[in-house]
């Protein structure tokens, strides 16, 4: 009887206590050079792993981690650049989309088109200075309709034929909200992405889009991460990230956490900025873009010529809503290893009420 009356004890303590689940979000950075079909026909056959295989280990990684296998990874963020070559590069999308499909049914992903993934760019003055656009191709792979996607209940819906999307997720007992957007959005694009905002009023929001931070700083600020400003589309009614920052995330403050790939230079491709919104809370972004990376084939002792891959590095956003922070940690599933220096391995601390900020429980 008193063991019987010691569980009955035990099972009632247990509701009278929420414990935190910490959960991690995986940030997939640009992943064109791991795709791209020059590189990998360029090796040499006696080679036997390929900068494709990169890749597809990121992506087994990722559901060999997740939450339904026994690990803490609860969704996935793609940046863009899915691929190298503009247009229909039939060899690239299919190494896409077979990467993605790893993570079918095991983990959900957000993903959004880089400036590679356009279907068309041309010269506007005979020379490098390229316009984009089109996205059949994109949204074929990764619009609403694809097998990634269809029928899935937290694929919120889209925009533009899948260009602009949003997903939602309950995560540690709270409403999270994936909110993705095209290369230099337009101010329809803006407008619906106002419309998904207002219809989750309470949602904690992750911002995802290919191009935001540089990897260079403000000149007048030395120190502070400093917005891109491209103008890649061909027409003129396209927002820079100061437009979108402008126009749309500081003026919610559900959006916590803007996430990006796009700009590196050499090794270079982390940096990080913090801003203050409308109503007074910080937004944090992110960058995180490691194509320019080609360390492996040395390591691996690979003679040919070594061009960009990514030494398959990628970033974990370790959520602990008990604590209240982001440990942001980045990975190599190639080296199986952590890169520890100040851009790569750091703690964001919120400092502020949950509920004060997003309403919900």
């Amino acid at each position: 009887m008193r063991n019987k009356l010691l569980v009955l004890f035990y099972v009632i303590l247990s509701f009278c206590f929420v414990y935190a689940e910490p959960f991690t979000i995986a940030v997939i950075p640009d992943t064109q050079n791991y795709v791209n079909y020059s590189t990998n026909r360029s090796m040499k056959p006696s080679y036997s792993l390929h900068q494709v295989d990169f890749y597809y280990n990121q992506m087994q990684y990722i559901a060999d981690n997740s939450v339904k296998n026994g690990g803490n990874i609860a969704f996935a963020v793609h940046v863009g650049d899915f691929v190298s070559h503009w247009g229909k590069s039939f060899f690239e999308w299919e190494c896409a989309d077979i990467g993605m499909r790893i993570l079918d049914d095991v983990v959900p992903f957000i993903a959004v088109p880089g400036n590679h993934d356009y279907d068309i760019a041309y010269s506007v003055d005979g020379g490098n200075n390229n316009r984009i656009d089109g996205g059949e191709t994109y949204c074929k792979y990764f619009g609403p309709d694809s097998i990634h996607f269809q029928g899935k209940d937290w694929y919120g819906g889209s925009f533009n034929g899948g260009m602009d999307s949003f997903c939602t997720q309950k995560l540690d007992g709270k409403d999270f909200l994936f909110l993705g957007l095209e290369l230099e959005p337009s101010d329809d694009v803006l407008e619906w992405a106002q419309k998904v905002l207002d219809e989750h009023k309470n949602f904690a929001t992750i911002l995802v889009t290919h191009e935001y931070l540089s990897v260079a700083y403000e000149q007048e600020n030395p120190g502070r991460a400093a917005l891109l400003s491209h103008n890649y589309r061909k027409d003129y009614n396209r927002n820079t990230p100061v437009q979108i920052w402008e126009k749309l995330i500081s003026k919610n403050s559900q959006i916590f956490l803007v996430l990006c790939g796009h700009h590196f230079s050499g090794d270079e491709g982390e940096n990080a900025r913090t801003d203050i919104n409308d109503s007074g809370y910080k937004v944090y972004s992110l960058l995180q873009d490691y194509q320019g990376r080609k360390q492996l084939f040395d390591v691996r002792g690979y003679e040919g010529k070594k061009l960009n891959c990514g030494d398959g590095w990628l970033r974990l956003l370790d959520f602990d809503l008990d604590k209240g922070q982001i440990h942001v940690q980045t990975y190599s599933t190639e080296f199986k290893q952590y890169e520890k220096d100040h851009n790569s391995d750091f703690t964001i601390k919120f400092d502020w009420d949950w509920e004060d900020r997003f309403g919900n429980k």
